[in-house]
Parts: structure tokens; sequence; C-alpha cells
């Protein structure tokens, strides 16, 4: 069983695919913990926000896209949104069901504004689906390999800022035997010193390890 996680990082027609216009900014997602494409041409999804609450769900319901909204009543930032399915959307999740590819949910924003995606099945399928991903769809591939159900949960540790760091020490050998990669070599890559990113990697490092003891 293996997994592919990618970055929608652009949609031609500037529509998110919870149907939320991915130019207003007064709306910041977080997560969109489950998608649904109803028989009628709408979609239902679960949607967490960060930032002001209220305001985020007035934005949205001034959308002419969104059917309706409703906000839970806990401050964990969910909404529930029934919305107008567009062409994009609609593509790409038809894609995965024509694959049999499961997302793994939850799709989690990035500090740029794309959608992490993770997406398990057989390795052929999910090569054929991406393959199949619209034009009008950018995606950036950050990982492929074997998949195990603890991924996410140790993932989960790290802020996206400790990710990046760790996924640039790898892919650049930093923990490989030898070492193809020096401290010096990952600072000067992100404009920061030897010492401070050295100070990230051990705080990475006993998340990580302290977790799988």
């Amino acid at each position: 069983m293996r997994y592919v996680t990618f970055v929608i990082s652009q949609m031609d027609d500037e529509r998110c695919p919870n149907g939320e216009s991915a130019t207003d900014r007064a709306v910041n997602g977080e997560a969109i913990h489950y998608i649904n494409l109803l028989d009628d041409g709408t979609g239902v999804a679960l949607y967490q926000l960060r930032g002001d609450l209220k305001q985020s769900t007035e934005v949205l319901e001034a959308d002419p896209e969104v059917l309706s909204v409703e906000r839970s009543e806990a401050s964990d930032g969910l909404v529930y949104l029934h919305f107008r399915a567009n062409a994009l959307m609609t593509d790409l999740l038809s894609i995965f069901r024509r694959y049999e590819i499961v997302v793994d949910w939850p799709m989690e924003y990035t500090d740029q504004g794309g959608l992490r995606v993770t997406t398990i099945g057989e390795d052929k399928k999910i090569r054929e689906a991406i393959a199949e991903i619209p034009d009008g769809i950018q995606i950036v591939l950050e990982g492929i390999g074997e998949y195990h159900p603890d991924m996410r949960q140790l993932a989960s540790l790290l802020t996206d800022r400790q990710q990046e760091l760790l996924e640039l020490a790898i892919d650049e050998g930093y923990y490989e035997m030898p070492r193809r990669a020096t401290l010096r070599d990952l600072a000067d890559q992100v404009n920061i010193s030897a010492g401070t990113i050295g100070e990230h990697l051990r705080k990475i490092e006993t998340k990580v390890i302290t977790e799988l003891v």
C-alpha cells in the first residue's frame, strides 16, 4: 500500500476545493476534514477555519457559491458547508474514485495557501491518477513511499517550519552515512546560522524519537 503527498499550489479558476474564493484573504483555512459530492452537482464539506471564525463565517455566507454554513458550537473552528461544486474539484475527486484512491483526511492548508493532500492506494493506480490531474490544477509532489498509519501522527508533532527543515535535511543527505551535507550547507539554503538549524534539528529529533520510544 503506497502513499503520495502533494500540494495543490494553484487552481486556474481561482476556486478552492470547498467553494471558497481563493483570493478572499478574509477566510483562512486550516484543514478540510471531509468532502462529499452529491448527485445534484453540489457538495458538502467539514472545513476548519483559523483566525476570526465569526468574520470568516460571514464571508462564506456571502459567497454565492456557498449554499449554507453551519458553525460548530465548540471553539474548534469547524464549519459544515453546503456549496456548488466547481468543475476542477469535481474532476479531481472523480479521478480518485475512478482509480480507487483513498484520501488520508484531513487535507491541510500550508502557510503559503496551498492545499496538502495525501492519497493512498496501489502504486500503479496512484501514478495513473496523478497523470490525469487536469492542467488547471498545479501540484507540487512532496513525497511518495510505503504507507504507515502512524505517519500523520508523527508529522503532527512538528510545526510547518520544522517539517520543512527536516525535509531539507533528508533531501540534502544530512542523515545519510556518510553525510552528504553539513549544517552549514543546510543553513546557507535557508539563510540562518548553522547553530540555529542545528538547534531546530535537535528539537525535531527529540520530538520524533520520544514519540517512537
